[in-house]
């Protein structure tokens, strides 16, 4: 039966500015799939997808799983005879589902265009300042002891804002995930096929566990980079939910307040997932200075800057409190305050977004497929 193709140019030209500028020069010689190590005979990329791009074909790439299972390592941009870059088509093609799924969707939008980043900062430095102004004045804490909650409180400056900041983040990835899962969706099983796929526990829990190990980055073979920066980050990002949640237990329901010690096993927790997020995102900035080839758009270099903004606020607040200097302390305190806002508000729009839409897609992998 034939069908009737709608190309949208506009949808070309955004994928071009969004790093997919080498799309054109594609020819369909299938060297890609040839040696992507990801790519499988029962489903290869990242040809098809190129084709699509090419032609436009929005509907078709927005619900297609394997831009997802693509992790950009390289190998297909490498050994392109033509220089067609499409692993970069495949970022360019990720950004795009990013802004197509969002809810709101303006705001994936102003993520993507550097003419909004003094908006999106504005709101968290509004915020915290009227915050601080209505709880402790700007109070600046004195004593050996500096407790910073005497410069913003933490149930009414910290809980206040990242409790329903958080529950906010959670409904909109619920109603983006929904919809993209919805249109992804190509097959419907039946309770005994889940059954025999070792039940949704399993359908769930195996993915995770291998995005947790990075094992298919590790495969990867010109980009070993990207392995190290991605498992680095991750796992500090992990550390400090951890870290956020024995603290919230601890302040809130036990209702022990005051400076945790520094010889506390949730100190050196967070301290060491802190010290792997500094890494993490000092080699990824590293690797994108010294990458020549790899287009960076500024979708992508917003988020170096807020990695490496988290960790190093971060570090500087603890070792200023220390120090005994209150006035920085508070200063970076608030700094810190204002990464940690941008991060959580804007996850669902940011690149971040990508852990999430990569884990939904290797779940729906293995629900399909029963791998």
């Amino acid at each position: 039966m034939a069908e009737i193709l709608e190309p949208d140019v506009n949808f070309i030209k955004q994928i071009r500015g969004l790093g997919g500028a080498s799309l054109k020069v594609c020819y369909q010689c299938a060297t890609c799939s040839t040696v992507c190590p990801l790519s499988t005979d029962d489903n290869p990329f990242p040809r098809r997808e190129m084709i699509w791009a090419q032609w436009g074909l929005k509907d078709r790439l927005i619900k297609d799983p394997n831009i997802w299972l693509c992790h950009q390592c390289n190998d297909c941009c490498k050994y392109c005879p033509r220089g067609a870059r499409p692993g970069d088509v495949m970022a360019a093609l990720r950004a795009y589902c990013i802004s197509e799924y969002a809810v709101p969707k303006f705001l994936a939008k102003w993520l993507q265009d550097k003419r909004y980043l003094p908006v999106l900062l504005a709101i968290p430095v509004i915020w915290f300042l009227f915050i601080i102004a209505v709880t402790t004045g700007f109070h600046i804490p004195k004593g050996e002891e500096i407790d910073l909650a005497e410069f913003i409180p933490v149930i009414w400056g910290v809980d206040l804002t990242f409790i329903p900041l958080s529950v906010l983040v959670i409904i909109s990835f619920a109603m983006s995930i929904s919809r993209f899962w919805r249109d992804m969706k190509r097959v419907n099983l039946t309770p005994e096929q889940i059954a025999a796929r070792g039940g949704w526990l399993n359908i769930i829990i195996t993915p995770i566990k291998e995005i947790l190990a990075h094992q298919r980055f590790s495969k990867c073979g010109v980009k070993k980079t990207r392995f190290y920066f991605h498992f680095l980050i991750l796992w500090g990002f992990v550390g400090l939910a951890i870290v956020t949640a024995l603290v919230f237990f601890r302040m809130d329901i036990l209702g022990i307040h005051g400076h945790i010690s520094m010889k506390n096993p949730i100190k050196w927790l967070a301290n060491l997932a802190g010290l792997s997020l500094l890494l993490g995102s000092l080699i990824l900035l590293s690797d994108r200075i010294s990458d020549k080839e790899t287009p960076s758009t500024y979708f992508d270099w917003s988020l170096v800057i807020l990695v490496l903004s988290l960790a190093v606020t971060g570090f500087l607040t603890e070792f200023l409190r220390l120090g005994g200097l209150a006035g920085l302390a508070c200063f970076f305190y608030f700094l810190h305050l204002v990464s940690v806002f941008y991060l959580i508000a804007y996850l669902p729009f940011s690149k971040l977004a990508h852990l999430v839409y990569r884990t939904v897609v290797m779940i729906y992998e293995r629900y399909e497929g029963g791998i």
